[in-house]
């Protein structure tokens, strides 16, 4: 017996697959959402931008206010409310679609906490492949596997003299929220502090400038190592503007104020970020750091085996971003869409790579399938041609 056919898949766990899942499962729609493993979320920049209070509604003072109607006269709760970490992240908001979505529309969803490996078109459907083998069909899909930057490696030596340069240095920082990835998204969290942009190209330097200009801080661009190669112009501004480019790599990063003890708790680290140490020991103060080294990978693997074309561009396959036609998200391929950091429109239009962006073309998305299914049910009640 041929398997059921849902009306959409969804591929991607971060905020634009669950409000493309969301969505269908509000309209109805018999839908798959295919989050990814572990091992696939830790892959992607939504994993790293832990708030987003830029966006409107979503702010802790709307659920701290809220909280402080309801516990008005409850002072010791008020006081822990106010003691309160209540910033809403990413996964706070997936977290949050998951439960909602299985609460109250299971009939005609199913959640898969695994990922995909393969796709492909056979006749009129798709078909997503996941680890077991197990194959979904369905009539449309919806991608949004995200985008991964390129991280800073850290050249670190360690106690016993031997020198590990990597990355993995830099991930308990973005872990803690301390480097940043998103200009948009986490930009206004430099506000008065002391910041520091990790690249070497064009787009680093328009992102320390605008960091400046936008919020005021002093900024330090590290190349870490590599050549710099901003324009004249941007150069002649980086200086105007006081921002010193500085060419060591980085050889650790510092969680402790120098002249502090560490914690007494054996093995405890910080969670916070107070600088980074360059290769001839100089100190480069720093509550942030924005990474703006550009990507590293584009998750486009499962729209090239579907069909759909990528950017026109010299970079390697893997940092293409996927072309759609327009505000529908929509691919070349009729009904294959990709939504969030991985899409760009084919006309040069904007596509900001912010969280609210990635909800509301992936909300378009979705109008879109199911006003096709909306159209052809009614054909089929009045006995049109379904092809007219």
């Amino acid at each position: 017996m041929k398997p059921e056919t849902r009306d959409v898949v969804v591929v991607g766990g971060g905020v634009g697959g669950a409000a493309a899942a969301l969505r269908a499962a509000q309209y109805s729609l018999n839908m798959t959402w295919i989050l990814g493993d572990r091992e696939s979320a830790r892959a992607s920049r939504g994993k790293y931008v832990h708030e987003i209070d830029n966006m409107i509604g979503v702010h802790p003072g709307v659920l701290a206010s809220k909280l402080g109607k309801v516990l008005k006269d409850q002072p010791e709760a008020l006081a822990t409310i106010e003691e309160s970490d209540l910033v809403v992240g990413t996964q706070d908001i997936v977290d949050n679609v998951i439960e909602r979505i299985e609460a109250e529309f299971s009939e005609r969803s199913e959640l898969i906490a695994d990922r995909a490996v393969s796709a492909r078109r056979d006749g009129d459907e798709y078909v997503v492949t996941l680890p077991d083998g197990r194959e979904i069909r369905a009539e449309s899909v919806v991608l949004s596997t995200g985008v991964m930057d390129r991280q800073p490696p850290v050249k670190k030596e360690l106690k016993s003299g031997k020198q590990l340069d990597g990355i993995k240095w830099v991930f308990p920082y973005a872990n803690w929220g301390r480097l940043l990835y998103c200009i948009r998204c986490e930009g206004h969290m430099t506000r008065d502090t002391l910041t520091t942009v990790i690249g070497s190209t064009e787009t680093t330097a328009q992102i320390a400038m605008m960091l400046h200009e936008r919020y005021g801080v002093d900024v330090t661009l590290l190349t870490n190592g590599e050549e710099f190669e901003a324009t004249e112009r941007s150069r002649k501004l980086l200086e105007a503007y006081g921002i010193d480019v500085r060419g060591e790599r980085i050889v650790d990063i510092y969680d402790i104020p120098p002249g502090e003890e560490p914690p007494a708790t054996k093995g405890k680290k910080g969670t916070e970020m107070h600088g980074l140490v360059l290769e001839n020991g100089d100190r480069v103060p720093s509550r942030f750091a924005m990474v703006a080294m550009g990507l590293y990978r584009v998750y486009n693997e499962l729209a090239i085996e579907l069909g759909a074309e990528l950017e026109d561009s010299e970079a390697p396959t893997e940092e293409r971003h996927v072309l759609i036609e327009d505000y529908s998200a929509e691919t070349n391929v009729r009904g294959v869409f990709v939504v969030g950091d991985m899409g760009k429109r084919r006309d040069g239009g904007p596509l900001m790579k912010q969280v609210y962006t990635a909800q509301e073309y992936a909300v378009r998305a979705v109008d879109t399938i199911e006003r096709r299914i909306r159209s052809r049910r009614r054909k089929q009640v009045l006995g049109e041609p379904l092809d007219a």
